[in-house]
């Protein structure tokens, strides 16, 4: 076999032959499976688009049967570096490593401008310490090129009848599946996969996110493709954008397990509760999914259920022994639990299986920063940083934890040194211009958003936030001029639209005022503050109705909310002494 340039894409899957042992978390313990990016064994480079596109088709059609289960992260291709070379004993290494039992590849060729294409299944043989590759299966055709996804769905077929593996006719609907119609489509999709998950070229996000809008325009039904598209837009910061992507996917695909894993994610950082909701979901689906399983007890340590979190994460273990997660989590239950021996057994086991990887000390500290334990985090950022002194990531959220623990000057510190490891980053602009403004040196913070705006794609991020400023000093005519244009230019952001707001309400213009306030509460429906805005406006105007019920619509928000309180003692005082509408001093 010739050499692959690629990286792993891990799943799990089973054999229908043969007698299984029942698992903790489901009826069957799974055998594992690994699909490689396919070779592109011709000469010409436009064809290299069918590499990730599919190594992904093929492991989709794989993760949609009911027997099998993924163990991979949503970048799919994620066990190896993308620069290294396939050689049988690193796959068959890297196999074992991740309990996989099976090896997909594939191989591609354009002979008299036909598709030949050539899957072959190897099986992971472990003698005692060495492990390899034995051939177990292979199955070649050629056909039109217009046909590649019947194609695929053909070889698959036959590759599983010759290895014995059954399954019965439920299964054959997945396994058939094409993700579009459109050979544009899935062609733009796999140049838009290879450019973000770095397959045979240098990553690049920037290139992805044109290609996979071009993906969407063409064939907008590609679920696929939005979920992918959701992906590239997290790179950038784009929350709302990802979630509306995925949920579409949703839409398209009913059940749509990798779509509800990256909400799921996406929730984790702003609503435990929906998070939750999702993963269980996921695992009613799919109960032997680790990676959710994972998340489940990541989610209910951080909430405080650490018996939820014990067993969910014992779960994970008795499946996956070396499991680096469920080791994390469980070591910091069992710390949260003051159970000092059990602690101490699972650090030993996560430094045995990962004695030197930076990674797996990220994932510590990232856990330490989730349950509030900042000291611990801290040091665990700090020492990652002793071993890589620019590596980004430790760099900003070393930042993050002193800023929470309102260590401002070390704060700024680091972030200065993130913005010096990577100047061609926006994030390091931002995040320390807001530790600026959060310290009261306002002029620095002028300065670092000022030179934010050298960022097209962020220049209406960077016009709200000197908006913000000049308004708190007072420029009325500098803060509508930032403001006017940061809703220009970024009317998604519902902070720039609240601003303006602001700016025009002090400028009396209270009914424009109540328009912007009116599109912010559209973008973000959760927040109490533009709520209770509108009501304070309203109150102004003396619409006394109207006011009260923003005021409540705050106070439904956010509970505690002073104001809103005061507010509404007001116009019950008011109601009480006159009756109807009456607009009178003290708001606030």
């Amino acid at each position: 076999m010739r050499a692959f340039s690629g990286v792993l894409c891990v799943l799990a899957a089973t054999a229908a032959w043969g007698a299984q042992a029942p698992s903790l978390m489901g009826p069957a313990k799974l055998d594992g499976y690994l699909v490689l990016p396919f070779e592109n064994q011709s000469s010409v480079k436009v064809l290299d688009w069918q590499s990730s596109a599919l190594a992904v088709t093929l492991a989709d059609k794989l993760e949609s049967h009911p027997l099998l289960r993924p163990a991979y992260g949503p970048a799919i291709f994620d066990r190896i570096d993308p620069s290294t070379s396939f050689n049988a004993e690193e796959v068959a290494r890297a196999a074992n490593a991740a309990a996989a039992k099976w090896v997909f590849a594939g191989l591609f060729a354009r002979p008299n401008w036909k598709s030949e294409l050539t899957l072959r299944l190897y099986k992971v043989v472990v003698f005692g310490e060495k492990v390899t590759l034995d051939l177990v299966a292979e199955t070649r055709s050629v056909e039109p090129r217009e046909a590649i996804q019947t194609q695929l769905d053909n070889n698959l077929l036959t590759l599983l009848e010759r290895a014995g593996w059954t399954f019965d006719s439920s299964v054959m609907g997945a396994l058939s599946r094409h993700p579009t119609k459109d050979l544009y489509a899935y062609t733009l999709f796999g140049r838009a996969l290879n450019a973000e998950l770095g397959i045979g070229e240098e990553r690049n996000v920037g290139t992805a996110l044109k290609l996979f809008k071009r993906v969407i325009l063409v064939d907008p039904k590609f679920a696929e493709a939005h979920r992918f598209y959701a992906m590239v837009l997290l790179a950038f910061g784009e929350r709302s954008r990802a979630t509306a992507e995925l949920a579409r996917a949703l839409d398209l695909r009913p059940g749509y397990h990798a779509a509800l894993q990256g909400l799921a994610q996406i929730y984790r950082e702003t609503n435990h509760a929906r998070a939750m909701e999702a993963a269980e979901h996921i695992l009613e689906l799919r109960p032997d999914d680790v990676e959710t399983r994972t998340l489940v007890a990541e989610l209910a340590l951080e909430t405080g259920d650490l018996d939820r979190a014990l067993l969910e994460a014992q779960k994970v273990v008795a499946a996956e022994p070396s499991h680096l997660g469920a080791h994390h989590t469980l070591a910091l239950a069992y710390a949260s639990q003051g159970a000092t021996t059990d602690l101490a057994r699972e650090l030993e086991q996560i430094e045995e299986l990962a004695p030197t990887d930076v990674e797996v000390k990220l994932d510590l500290a990232s856990s330490y920063q989730r349950l509030g334990k900042y000291d611990k985090a801290i040091a665990a950022y700090e020492d990652v940083i002793k071993r890589q002194p620019r590596h980004t990531g430790a760099l900003k959220l070393l930042g993050d934890c002193y800023r929470r623990q309102g260590q401002l000057d070390r704060s700024i510190v680091i972030y200065q040194r993130l913005l010096h490891a990577s100047p061609e980053d926006p994030r390091p602009y931002f995040l320390l211009g807001a530790v600026y403004e959060q310290s009261g040196n306002d002029r620095k913070a002028v300065e670092l958003f000022q030179e934010a705006q050298q960022f097209p794609r962020y220049v209406g991020e960077a016009w709200t936030n000197l908006g913000s400023l000049a308004l708190r000093h007072g420029d009325l005519t500098k803060a509508i001029w930032y403001l006017s244009r940061a809703v220009a230019r970024a009317p998604t952001r519902p902070k720039g639209h609240y601003n303006y707001a602001l700016a025009l309400s002090e400028k009396k213009e209270r009914q424009r005022a109540l328009d912007e306030l009116k599109i912010a509460g559209d973008l973000d429906p959760s927040d109490a503050e533009i709520r209770y805005t509108e009501g304070v406006i309203l109150l102004r105007l003396g619409r006394l109705d109207e006011a009260r019920q923003k005021f409540l619509e705050a106070l439904k928000r956010r509970p505690e909310h002073a104001d809103a309180k005061h507010n509404l003692a007001l116009l019950d005082e008011l109601e009480r002494r006159y009756g109807g509408e009456h607009a009178g001093a003290g708001a606030r």
